[in-house]
């Protein structure tokens, strides 16, 4: 069993579109670089290839925990740094360095190409929200940053809402503010097969896999979709030529 893309025409629409932040609008990946390289340099660590490495493997492990409700946002935030830290054999304080680090991961990155002319071309069209997990400090600077507030009716993030995805009291929250009820007109865009995907297929609402990279498609949950760009994106979501997936 395998699975393509296939193309064709479709009579269903979408009258709301929820949009993930990281690694979907936002260049997460810069961000990130740049910010703990930032924060190292200030207590004169060197941010070499490996040690990104290592960091975004320890990072990767306490999100995962987190969407399996295994650890706090709070806890996340602190921990990956007294795990990095004391790998490093550092007597640094991981809380400031995870301060330090918040801080500056809300200042550093950009939005993807294309993000900012997909949403300009779909305000007072649709309704959009944006559902992102991550600690408030950061995502508001961002938002704030590159003024992007504008583009949604609503925006929920996981720290100040206190639930993340793939958890479904963060998208009831979301349609709630947006004072929409119907599930079918739901559209849930990001590149998060354990938090976007399977957080959509939990709530029942469809769902776009934003893949530029071509991963292999792994996990239980399927999408309804998958994008490869931005373009992508706005086929599905005007539905004249949709990307649907077909197994084989």
């Amino acid at each position: 069993m395998s699975l393509r893309i296939v193309i064709y025409d479709c009579l269903m629409g979408y009258s709301v579109v929820l949009f993930d932040l990281d690694y979907t609008l936002f260049d997460s990946a810069l961000s990130e670089r740049d910010a703990l390289q930032k924060s190292l340099d200030k207590i004169s660590i060197n941010l070499t290839e490996e040690l990104l490495v290592e960091y975004q493997k320890i990072n990767k492990r306490l999100w995962a925990d987190l969407e399996r409700n295994k650890i706090s946002l709070e806890r996340l935030r602190v921990q990956r740094f007294e795990i990095f830290l004391g790998d490093l054999g550092s007597d640094q304080q991981p809380l400031a360095l995870a301060d330090t680090y918040t801080h500056n991961l809300g200042l550093c990155g950009s939005l993807l190409p294309g993000a900012r002319k997909l949403l300009s071309e779909l305000i007072g069209k649709f309704k959009i929200a944006l559902v992102t997990n991550g600690v408030s400090e950061t995502q508001r600077h961002r938002i704030e940053k590159f003024d992007i507030e504008k583009y949604f009716d609503a925006i929920v993030i996981s720290g100040e809402f206190g639930s993340a995805k793939p958890n479904s009291p963060i998208f009831a929250e979301t349609l709630r503010l947006l004072n929409h009820d119907s599930k079918d007109e739901v559209l849930m865009i990001g590149d998060s097969l354990s938090s976007d995907i399977a957080g959509a297929a939990d709530f029942n609402i469809d769902s776009c896999w934003f893949n530029p990279d071509s991963k292999p498609l792994t996990g239980i949950a399927k999408p309804t979709f998958i994008a490869q760009s931005f373009n992508d994106i706005w086929e599905v979501i005007r539905y004249d030529s949709n990307l649907f997936i077909s197994e084989l």
